[in-house]
């Protein structure tokens, strides 16, 4: 399986877990079901342009797709290692996307089972398929990707 396809399945895990915050949610507060899904909206973008849109791969091969799609509509940003700044981009929307709905979730214990295994195998199949497959030498967790490298090209 090509790591394209296993980036749409990680990306799909993830929607689920989000789906699954939000049922947890929802019920209790309407007000914090729409906070929560903002923050998902601005963490994606945060994501895609501290991370992203500094990736070699974002045009020609992302293995997540969406994303790399998405760095279109924002400003050029170099290719080159990440900055502390862009890991901050990166490491705190995905903070919020975990911790945020966890009040609700520890509430109903199916909902954070459920939670915890989209993500954990959203982070597997990310580590062991997406990056695997991956040539973006400036990535923190790079592995050695399939095909060309930064070098090579």
């Amino acid at each position: 399986m090509n790591c394209q396809i296993h980036g749409i399945l990680s990306l799909v895990l993830i929607a689920a877990a989000v789906v699954t915050a939000l049922a947890a949610i929802f019920p209790s507060s309407l007000f914090w079901a729409l906070i929560y899904i903002t923050g998902i909206l601005a963490s994606s973008l945060i994501i895609v342009y501290s991370f992203c849109a500094k990736c070699p791969c974002r045009h020609t091969s992302c293995g997540h797709v969406l994303p790399g799609a998405l760095t279109w509509f924002f400003p050029c940003r170099e290719e080159g290692p990440y900055t502390l700044a862009d890991a901050v981009g990166v490491v705190v929307p995905l903070v919020f996307l975990i911790v945020f709905p966890q009040y609700w979730l520890l509430s109903h214990t199916v909902y954070f089972m459920l939670f915890a295994a989209f993500w954990i195998l959203a982070a597997a199949d990310m580590q062991f398929f997406v990056c695997r497959g991956c040539t973006n030498t400036f990535c923190p967790f790079f592995q050695g990707g399939c095909g060309k490298t930064q070098e090579t090209e």
